[in-house]
């Protein structure tokens, strides 16, 4: 089903924006079994248009959300086509399986090996999904909150919403049931996201991961974030590449050209 929404100006500022660059309309479409409250699929060469899922059940931070997704339109075809590579899954998965061995191994005593199978898939799609999204996340957000003022209570809200969702994921009991090298990568990744984002819309986003054992790692994932980044796709496919190798996580992804996707990509978010 496909609605309208409601959404302030700015953001219909930002949508015409894309259409402008693109050649190609936004498509709003409700989605209700998606993990996140809003999730854009770019346009390949062969859709007719860009498409925006969204819960039926949202709120005003809707705006800030849409805005986010189109962020991410608007850098992706910045680039020249063939710079627009997206990440997919690594080829070499022996590898990565071997790389977490010794804790499934632990972990298999405190969870059925059957269902840990399917755990570890979504350890480690959650993984790719905040190690390949976090540092363009960080420039559109700094795009947000310079550009769009109207938006930043909603973006407050919003990465608030967000930093309580990820400051689940410290707790004794998710590090029992997780791989060390899942467990402390996400947490560096939560410290230094929220850090450099709290630090730019002046909000305490970081006070939850303070005293936390993942504070060190983090300081030095932030200055590495902050010393060299270029603000362009390219730039941030660039510093996705410095994060995985900060963090050991190389071998677990590709680049692939975003045509190349499979012929399924409207099927899932």
């Amino acid at each position: 089903m496909t609605l309208e929404l409601e959404l302030i100006e700015p953001v219909k500022s930002i949508l015409s924006d894309v259409e402008a660059a693109t050649g190609k309309p936004l498509k709003f479409v409700e989605k209700d079994d998606m993990n996140s409250f809003a999730a854009v699929k770019i346009a390949r060469r062969s859709m007719p248009a860009h498409i925006v899922f969204y819960r039926k059940q949202h709120d005003a931070i809707i705006n800030h959300l849409v805005a986010h997704e189109c962020g991410h339109i608007l850098r992706m075809f910045g680039a020249a086509e063939e710079k627009r590579l997206i990440p997919a899954k690594s080829r070499d998965d022996r590898a990565v399986l071997l790389e977490i061995e010794g804790d499934l191994n632990r972990i298999s005593k405190l969870i059925p090996m059957k269902e840990l199978v399917q755990v570890v898939g979504t350890w480690r799609n959650g993984l790719m999904t905040q190690l390949t999204n976090y540092p363009p996340d960080i420039m559109i957000e700094k795009w947000i909150y310079d550009g769009y003022p109207e938006l930043r209570p909603y973006q407050l809200q919003s990465l608030e919403r967000q930093n309580k969702q990820a400051q689940k994921g410290i707790s004794k009991n998710v590090k029992m049931i997780t791989p060390a090298k899942i467990y402390n990568s996400s947490n560096i990744m939560n410290y230094a996201f929220f850090n450099i984002l709290g630090s730019y819309i002046k909000a305490d986003l970081a006070r939850p991961y303070r005293n936390t054992p993942f504070s060190n790692k983090g300081k030095q994932l932030i200055k590495l974030t902050e010393k060299d980044y270029v603000n362009t796709y390219e730039g941030d496919i660039s510093m996705i590449d410095k994060w995985a190798e900060f963090l050991g996580l190389s071998k677990w992804y590709d680049w692939v050209g975003f045509e190349d996707v499979p012929l399924d990509y409207l099927n899932s978010v």
